[in-house]
């Protein structure tokens, strides 16, 4: 369960991260505000840096990386990301289905936890996503 080792290739390089409808994209910083958005409430894809692999219970669940998307909203913000289903998933021919956090700053690992969290900056915006190593494979998601 998890990500498949292969996935350690891509450190430092990127993938392809497609947001996703789900039941909606919030923002933890202030949740009042809209989040901000191109078609029907969710960002159009975009690339991320894999800057470390995060590991959960023994098992690598997800990343973290920086946006690299010129003219895309979220450019150079930071994003980390975790799968939602249990599998075996991978960046080329089994991609997963992701929740998914961007803020400002790099994230941390909370105080006393295995777990990582923006602490600093806004937006602290979450939602889902698909995330592969091209738009062509998010495609096949499920299949």
């Amino acid at each position: 369960m998890g990500l498949d080792e292969s996935c350690e290739d891509y450190l430092n390089n990127l993938v392809l991260v497609k947001p996703v409808y789900g039941w909606g994209w919030t923002r933890f910083d202030a949740p009042e505000i809209p989040v901000p958005a191109e078609v029907n409430g969710v960002p159009r894809p975009f690339n991320c840096r894999i800057t470390e692999f995060i590991n959960y219970q023994g098992k690598m669940i997800g990343a973290i990386g920086k946006i690299e998307e010129m003219t895309h909203i979220y450019d150079s913000l930071w994003t980390f990301f975790y799968l939602r289903v249990s599998g075996k998933f991978n960046f080329t021919d089994k991609a997963g289905y992701y929740n998914l956090e961007i803020g400002s700053q790099p994230p941390e690992k909370a105080a006393n936890k295995e777990w990582f969290e923006f602490t600093l900056g806004s937006p602290i915006v979450n939602g889902y996503a698909i995330i592969a190593e091209s738009l062509q494979q998010t495609e096949n998601y499920g299949q």
